[in-house]
């Protein structure tokens, strides 16, 4: 499913969303390196890497709504898109109210001279906007593993070969034979005896010894 905001036949929004995902990142690993050193440098690159993030999130938010609009009405890939685009709106959200904490805090320190600053705040809600990006992140696979949203067709793939109206058609139902169309198989005739086989006749001697053979006359 091709996009429509894409550069080359490339999609956009794609290229976009690993900056804020590595920025954000960035911005939780800084706070927890300022919370392990107390070094001002590391509370100072959190808020630049959350302001930035959230840039380069604006841009991407841009590119990813016209690629949710130009997806079908009630489709599971529309669901799913709007999925995504929520849990993005709501991670932005946090670190949006992580950035104004970072920075309010940052400006009062550079004219105040307090130290050490607060961390708890900004770490709680990068962490919980952390979370929230993870699952967009999955839903946003899933439009491109599932859905093939983005996704160009291949050259190599084969079109569909529409079927001929004879195969679509039900084949017509035969009705089995009546009984008076059967044709009877035919009688196998009597079969003959053989005539009885005569026993050869017996030689007897009477009491002198002599074997009378008998004669039959014809």
């Amino acid at each position: 499913m091709y996009t429509k905001a894409r550069i080359a036949g490339h999609p956009i929004h794609p290229m976009l969303i690993p900056f804020p995902i590595a920025l954000y990142t960035a911005t939780v690993a800084a706070l927890l390196a300022y919370l392990g050193t107390t070094d001002p440098f590391w509370y100072r690159a959190a808020m630049i890497a959350n302001i930035a993030g959230l840039v380069m999130a604006a841009l991407a938010v841009i590119f990813g709504a016209i690629d949710l609009f130009s997806l079908p009405a009630r489709s599971l890939a529309r669901e799913t898109g709007l999925k995504h685009a929520g849990l993005n709106v709501l991670t932005n959200l946090l670190f949006l109210a992580t950035a104004i904490f970072l920075w309010r805090t940052w400006s009062e320190a550079a004219i105040d001279g307090t130290y050490p600053l607060p961390t708890a705040w900004p770490l709680g809600l990068g962490i919980a906007g952390l979370v929230t990006m993870v699952a967009a992140g999955a839903l946003g696979w899933k439009l491109v593993q599932t859905h093939h949203v983005g996704v160009k067709p291949s050259v190599h793939e084969r079109p569909a070969v529409p079927m001929a109206p004879a195969m679509l058609e039900t084949p017509p139902v035969v009705a089995p034979p009546v009984a008076r169309d059967i044709i009877e198989p035919p009688i196998a005739p009597p079969i003959e005896k053989p005539a009885p086989i005569e026993k050869p006749a017996v030689r007897e001697a009477d009491d002198e010894g002599v074997i009378h053979i008998p004669v039959r006359h014809h």
